[in-house]
């Protein structure tokens, strides 16, 4: 009995999935030079990224805004809002832009003023928002780093002892041309992750940037460049990262999604659970490769 009872265990953890659905998350899972990364998704295009004893929030301070759009639900926004554990050690957060579904100003004004060793770098868009709308500003201003957005320009930042770079993109449609959608390429204990926000889907859009050369590991895509085929090859082209993460997924469209993602570029992960949990190991990374056209 005491063998089969060992068996069942065995298989289990060999079966088990390798992503996890859990508020307490595990460490990132090192290669053999000590590198790697945990990504947790919170909703949208929120993920938060950490190694080592860093922890970067992308995207993941907004409320409830629109029902295509995920969000985080009650008991996870007052997490974030009060900066309770396990959110309480974030060093960074980074807002690509104003829309919604990307940044709520009184949850990002809360969080800076319940983790004192938060910073918020973002655009001039975001700051004033924040400004505008929350009471306590001036407690948090000396803790925001504006960047200035300016199309094909890329600034490079160290904030907090992070290494980072805005990317002055444009947002996608042209009735949102006075967004400033500012990307992200963040070096976290050596790994390199982007995060685009709601790039409009042009290779001029790109081109310029030199992403292939910052050896992306870790690209946040939103789910619409990989089912097209001009999206497909600017991934490939101009970003050529190591591994794809697809977001900006609808729930109600969540399994149809991933399912066209996983037929359209093969190796490409996607998010659409709330608090879903990956550990990177660097040493398993996706090779580039020639996707389908």
């Amino acid at each position: 009995m005491v063998n089969i009872l060992l068996l069942v265990l065995v298989v289990s953890s060999f079966c088990a999935s390798d992503r996890v659905i859990t508020e307490s998350r595990p460490d990132p899972v090192p290669n053999e030079n000590g590198r790697g990364l945990l990504v947790t998704y919170i909703a949208n295009e929120g993920v938060l990224v950490s190694s080592g004893d860093k922890q970067v929030l992308i995207d993941g301070l907004h409320r409830e805004y629109k029902p295509a759009y995920a969000f985080p639900p009650p008991d996870l926004l007052r997490s974030l809002e009060s900066a309770a554990s396990p959110y309480s050690k974030i060093d960074l957060i980074l807002v690509t832009h104003i829309h919604g579904d990307h940044f709520h100003p009184l949850s990002v004004g809360l969080h800076l003023q319940n983790n004192p060793k938060a910073r918020l770098v973002s655009s001039e868009q975001i700051a004033e928002g924040v400004k505008k709308e929350f009471g306590g500003f001036s407690t948090i201003e000396s803790r925001i780093e504006r960047v200035a957005h300016e199309w094909k320009r890329k600034v490079a930042l160290n904030v907090s002892g992070i290494n980072l770079k805005g990317l002055g993109l444009k947002h996608s449609g042209a009735n949102f041309s006075w967004i400033q959608n500012l990307g992200y390429v963040v070096e976290l204990n050596g790994a390199k992750i982007l995060h685009i926000g709601d790039a409009d889907m042009t290779e001029e859009n790109f081109s310029s940037l030199g992403l292939v050369e910052e050896k992306i590991d870790v690209a946040f895509i939103p789910y619409w460049f990989l089912l097209s085929n001009t999206g497909r090859a600017i991934v490939q082209n101009h970003i050529r990262p190591k591994q794809v993460i697809a977001v900006h997924i609808s729930p109600a469209e969540a399994a149809q999604v991933a399912e066209q993602v996983k037929l359209a570029y093969p190796g490409a992960l996607t998010f659409t659970k709330i608090l879903e949990t990956t550990p990177v190991p660097f040493n398993i990374f996706h090779p580039p490769f020639t996707i389908p056209s």
